[in-house]
């Protein structure tokens, strides 16, 4: 276990530390995982960084009820971080009641950032809890990539290919390839094949002109970065 989870684990009760390494244990060697009983008590007894952090190692080992109980007070309290884990948290947790209902109240509370903006947008194109609506779907994709999140870069490409402009979803798959999306590069080629050499040479002059513009900062959205690694 590294230095930096230790400390966060110091003076946090042996019963928790106990619990967290037990998780932490199966994440990193893939044992199954086990029902975490009483952790949620301890949830309000550490900083709000702290829960975030605990609440995402819980994540990923798919202890949802318990990364709720952590991710819920700091996520009252304002955290940014805190906010969106749960928001995503009941986006993908089928088992909770008025899931959806949940998600948007979380996300529509953050609609400037990149990342609540794409899950928006995705809850208006599939109608969870709000009216389906490609209007509102397309309002939410377009401001998210415009504020260059690389899901939503794909997904606008996407929607552009869709519509037959291929110079647009060429350009906008280059773009969510540039942040390392991985689904664009079959999408960059299938684009590309529906574009005369003169358009295909436009566009890549464009995105040549233009990247530095659209490039994802992982760095600046660390925290989000975190989630990422959960969900795509």
């Amino acid at each position: 276990m590294g230095s930096s989870v230790k400390q966060k684990l110091k003076g946090l009760g042996l019963s928790l530390v106990i619990f967290i390494v037990i998780v932490i244990f199966n994440t990193l060697f893939g044992a199954p995982s086990i029902a975490l009983s009483g952790i949620e008590k301890y949830s309000g007894k550490v900083s709000i960084e702290e829960a975030r952090e605990l609440g995402l190692i819980l994540l990923k080992n798919k202890q949802y009820p318990a990364a709720r109980a952590f991710f819920n007070p700091s996520a009252q309290q304002g955290d940014l971080g805190s906010q969106l884990a749960l928001a995503t948290l009941y986006f993908y947790d089928l088992t909770t009641v008025n899931n959806y209902q949940q998600a948007y109240h979380w996300f529509s509370k953050n609609s400037d950032n990149a990342y609540a903006q794409y899950y928006l947008s995705m809850l208006y194109h599939f109608g969870h809890y709000v009216p389906q609506s490609p209007l509102k779907s397309l309002f939410w994709i377009e401001k998210s990539a415009a504020h260059s999140f690389p899901a939503a870069q794909h997904n606008f490409a996407v929607y552009y290919f869709n519509l037959g402009d291929y110079s647009q979803a060429y350009l906008w798959a280059l773009y969510a390839r540039g942040n390392h999306f991985s689904q664009s590069r079959n999408l960059v080629k299938q684009a590309s094949e529906h574009l005369s050499l003169s358009e295909k040479a436009n566009a890549d002059q464009i995105y040549r002109n233009t990247k530095a513009k659209h490039r994802w900062d992982g760095q600046s959205n660390n925290q989000i970065g975190e989630l990422l690694e959960q969900v795509f």
